[in-house]
């Protein structure tokens, strides 16, 4: 695991995916992200590249060729390299080689960076395309699941959720066998007020929040202890809150999506699939949230 720490906040992350592993507030000690259980969710932070959620039949069509790729992408499952390394920052990268190139035909340099900002964790992301005339079509996401509640006290159905601005949002359902988007249909998530907690909620997959890229904060709090955290995102048009039903665990993910998954009605192109960015050779772009556990 590489660390990074300073007076507030000790940060861990494994190099196997570029994953958080744990976010501990010094003056507490408290465990504030997930640690992963088969029996639920194996998994604690994944980064979401180069798709984001299912796509139908694991695979996709490119210049006449079929590709298969599993939910979410290989970023996950793909050892990064350090290419910077400080006492409270810390950079990953993830380049194409031939085992990528046979599921996504792509140049491209994936970059991760994660810097403690006092009480804040700042989480930025930068794709590359490397190619000299291939245009690089892609999906990045983020997926950090959070204790809850944090500590002994208090429990997950007293657990509060809420978000700002505190308005009504689109809401994106997802459909099986999928789960599929239906963004042709949306629903909308009444938000003026904080919802307490129940795993009911989640009975249908992720609640989807299309926040059309405006700044949005969602925070998890337990009243008792008044410890959570704000997961803070600017510029995702998407935003995923899940926890695992009917497996009951305690957590919930809060999600940037800069992507989504197939439609309903996919034809299986990628020149055609919705919500993806298109990067001209020798460019890049940048994206970053933010975690402040409190």
């Amino acid at each position: 695991m590489i660390q990074i720490e300073n007076e507030q906040l000790t940060v861990q992350i494994d190099p196997l995916g570029a994953q958080m592993h744990s976010i501990k507030r010094n003056a507490e000690g408290l465990e504030y992200l997930w640690q992963g259980d088969p029996k639920s969710w194996k998994r604690q932070a994944p980064v979401l590249f180069p798709f984001v959620g299912r796509l139908k039949d694991d695979q996709y069509e490119y210049l006449g060729k079929v590709y298969h790729q599993t939910q979410h992408g290989f970023a996950r499952d793909r050892e990064f390299q350090v290419v910077e390394q400080s006492s409270e920052r810390v950079v990953f990268e993830l380049r194409d080689d031939e085992k990528t190139r046979a599921a996504f035909p792509f140049a491209f340099v994936l970059t991760i960076a994660y810097q403690l900002d006092e009480d804040r964790l700042l989480i930025s992301y930068r794709v590359e395309n490397p190619s000299n005339d291939q245009t690089l079509i892609y999906a990045l996401g983020a997926h950090p699941g959070f204790n809850v509640p944090v500590d002994e006290q208090g429990s997950f159905e007293t657990t509060q959720f809420s978000v700002s601005p505190a308005i009504d949002y689109q809401q994106v359902k997802l459909v099986a066998p999928g789960p599929f988007n239906d963004l042709e249909h949306p629903a909308v998530l009444h938000m003026q007020q904080p919802i307490t907690l129940n795993h009911e909620l989640f009975d249908e997959d992720a609640l989807i929040f299309a926040t059309k890229g405006m700044p949005f904060t969602a925070t998890l709090t337990e009243p008792q202890t008044n410890h959570g955290v704000h997961v803070q995102v600017n510029g995702a048009p998407f935003v995923g809150v899940w926890s695992p039903y009917p497996a009951q665990a305690n957590l919930v993910c809060v999600e940037p999506w800069w992507g989504i998954a197939d439609s309903i009605h996919s034809d299986g192109r990628l020149e055609d699939k919705q919500v993806m960015s298109r990067l001209a050779p020798g460019k890049h772009e940048d994206y970053a949230f933010a975690i402040q556990p409190f």
